[in-house]
């Protein structure tokens, strides 16, 4: 981040966590943490388009527009654990995501950006329209999908409880309750839903909609991919639930996302594209050495498209955990992400709908296909959603290149995979899973809250190790961070909850403790 944007940072954090901290976590969110120039509930009671309004500053929750939230959460936490992009930048701390020591000050800025911006708006949607209305059900699906985001990183969430009491402080469910309340609560919103297909949702929601533009069909296979990817962060803990809820996501009348064209991308751009801003204008990141590794080795036609070419022409990324080492402040070192100003930003793509319906089959579930046919389709998906052309790509039996740092040779590392694109029924259920979980990780670029969450329940892909890991916790090369610790503005506000959250994880409140599905060495 720029210097001169530290400040308004700082601010935009501070303001958060007074905000949030003033509750915790509570049914009187719409009462402290409402814009004072946004319209009260009264003035909108019975109009359906201001709902529409509270619906869509719901919808960041999916992904981050605003640029300095981005780069707190999206970036520093999922493009970094995810190894989609590497920090550049140390912005002068000793301590930092990317060598796994994070600041303190940092930690919570998932939990205190995300639950505000759903519960506020939820709040303010449940009492003007009630619980039996497209619009509730459409805030309830975003509600739950931001959720899990913020689950992924802690564990132990506050969810079912939230809303049900008058005490300003609310209780966390344990993760086995947490993800069947977000079924539960899913399969209603899905029901919902389909109750406003072919009504005027595009009408009345078009131009708050920022990523389908009011289409309920679209929102409703968006609904059924999320209690897909939800379902497959069971398949070590429960897979028995795990199948049936991935079963009936793929199985429904409507379905999950197929085509290319029903991806969810979103317009929500306040400035610019965030990914381009905090990377190429605040020169602050550069694509992950391990992505322009297996890119490059796979002559992957989506590698010009994912990385700028430098001045030979060449794509290469950077090694994560380089810290407070002097980098060029040019472009011309290091294969900055590319994304143009006003690009759409991923919230989940059409192509990991197909790969997790590839290692659902993989399983023996019932995913409409064959884990190979499921497998292809996804790059073929992939390819399509980026504008590439897949050539001879699913035959190739390519694998990952060595890295060679052009500035540093004591960077320099041998391929940690030889896993190819084209697949191999005859090779072990191990090798297809990383296959799968391979393509998945290139094809969610830069999405990669998905992919940390994957690397942690399957071991795959297989990512360099860190140059250097600075962890007190205990976090490995091989593993990485696991989890980030419960933020300071909860053990302010909610402490005796957040303590019994702690309980509930089966070990310290640190980043080496695996979350409950995590449990995959």
């Amino acid at each position: 981040m720029n210097n001169k944007h530290i400040k308004s940072i700082a601010t935009l954090m501070l303001g958060a966590g007074l905000l949030f901290g003033s509750v915790g976590c509570t049914d009187k969110f719409e009462d402290f943490n409402t814009d004072p120039k946004a319209p009260t509930p009264e003035q909108m009671e019975g109009d359906f388009s201001a709902t529409a309004t509270l619906l869509n500053t719901m919808m960041p929750a999916l992904v981050l527009g605003q640029e300095n939230e981005f780069q707190m959460i999206d970036q520093m936490v999922g493009c970094e654990f995810g190894h989609m992009t590497a920090a550049k930048n140390q912005w002068g701390s000793n301590a930092y995501f990317g060598t796994y020591n994070p600041p303190i000050g940092w930690i919570g800025n998932t939990f205190d950006t995300m639950m505000p911006k759903m519960y506020t708006q939820f709040f303010q949607i449940r009492r003007i329209s009630g619980e039996d209305n497209l619009v509730f059900h459409w805030a309830n699906l975003i509600r739950i999908a931001g959720t899990l985001r913020v689950s992924d990183a802690y564990g132990p969430t506050p969810f079912s409880m939230i809303g049900t009491g008058t005490e300003y402080k609310v209780a966390y469910d344990d993760m086995p309750d947490l993800f069947n309340a977000m079924f539960d609560e899913l399969d209603k919103s899905i029901e919902g839903l389909k109750k406003g297909i072919g009504g005027d949702g595009a009408k009345v929601f078009g131009t708050a909609d920022f990523i389908y533009g009011g289409d309920v069909t679209k929102w409703v296979k968006f609904a059924n991919t999320i209690k897909l990817r939800i379902a497959m962060r069971l398949v070590n803990v429960n897979p028995t639930l795990a199948q049936q809820k991935a079963e009936e996501a793929v199985n429904d009348n409507v379905g999950v996302i197929t085509d290319p064209a029903d991806g969810a991308w979103s317009s929500f751009l306040p400035g610019t594209n965030s990914l381009r801003k905090t990377n190429f204008t605040w020169n602050e990141g550069r694509m992950s050495a391990d992505m322009s590794s297996y890119l490059n080795g796979y002559s992957d036609p989506r590698l010009p498209l994912y990385g700028m070419a430098l001045a030979d022409g060449s794509v290469n990324g950077l090694r994560h955990g380089l810290w407070k080492k002097e980098l060029s402040p040019q472009h011309d070192d290091y294969s900055c992400p590319l994304a143009e100003e006003q690009s759409k930003l991923l919230c989940l793509s059409a192509s990991e709908a197909w790969f997790a319906r590839a290692e659902g089959a993989l399983r023996g579930w019932n995913m409409g296909g064959t884990a190979k046919e499921l497998y292809e389709r996804g790059i073929e998906v992939s390819m399509q959603e980026r504008g590439a052309s897949i050539g001879s790509y699913l035959t190739s039996e390519a694998t990952p290149a060595d890295y060679v740092d052009p500035n540093d040779a004591s960077n320099n590392i041998a391929a940690v995979s030889t896993i190819c694109p084209k697949y191999d029924e005859s090779a072990s259920f191990e090798t297809n899973l990383e296959r799968i979980m391979v393509q998945k990780w290139i094809g969610n670029f830069p999405n990669g809250w998905e992919s940390w969450a994957d690397f942690r329940r399957t071991g795959y892909p297989k990512w360099f190790p860190v140059v250097e890991n600075r962890s007190t916790d205990g976090c490995t090369d091989a593993r990485g961070m696991r989890r980030l610790p419960f933020p300071n503005s909860e053990f302010n506000t909610n402490a005796e909850n957040v303590r019994a959250a702690v309980q509930m994880l089966g070990g310290p409140d640190n980043s080496a403790t695996d979350l409950w599905w995590a449990k995959k060495d």
